[in-house]
C-alpha cells in the first residue's frame, strides 16, 4: 500500500490512499506497532517496531507502546519517523 497515489491536483490524497491509511492505523491499534510497515512489505522494520513496542509497553506502559506505534505509522505514511518530524519542526521554528 504505497502512499504515492494522489489526485491529479495533488492537494488531497485519493480515496484509495485514505482507505490504505485507515487500514494501516487499524493495524497499528489491533495487531501492534509495526503493522503498517509490514503492510508496506517492510517486514524487518515492522518486526523491529513490534518487538520495540512490546518492550516499550513493558517498560513505560501504554504511552511507550503508543509512541512506538505512532513512529511506525509515521514512517510508513511519510517515510520519516517521529524524531525526524520533530527535528524538522524545530528547525522550521524561528528563534526569538
Amino acid at each position: 500500500m504505497p502512499e504515492q497515489s494522489v489526485n491529479p491536483v495533488g492537494t488531497e490524497p485519493s480515496s484509495q490512499v485514505l482507505v490504505g491509511r485507515g487500514v494501516k492505523l487499524l493495524g497499528e491499534m489491533v495487531v501492534g506497532p509495526g503493522a503498517s510497515l509490514a503492510l508496506d512489505g517492510k517486514i524487518l522494520p515492522g518486526a523491529a517496531h513490534f518487538v520495540g513496542g512490546m518492550l516499550a509497553r513493558w517498560a513505560f506502559g501504554p504511552v511507550g507502546w503508543f509512541l512506538v506505534a505512532a513512529n511506525s505509522y509515521a514512517k510508513s505514511v511519510t517515510g520519516k519517523g517521529l524524531t525526524d518530524h520533530l527535528q524538522s519542526a524545530k528547525a522550521a521554528t524561528p528563534e526569538a
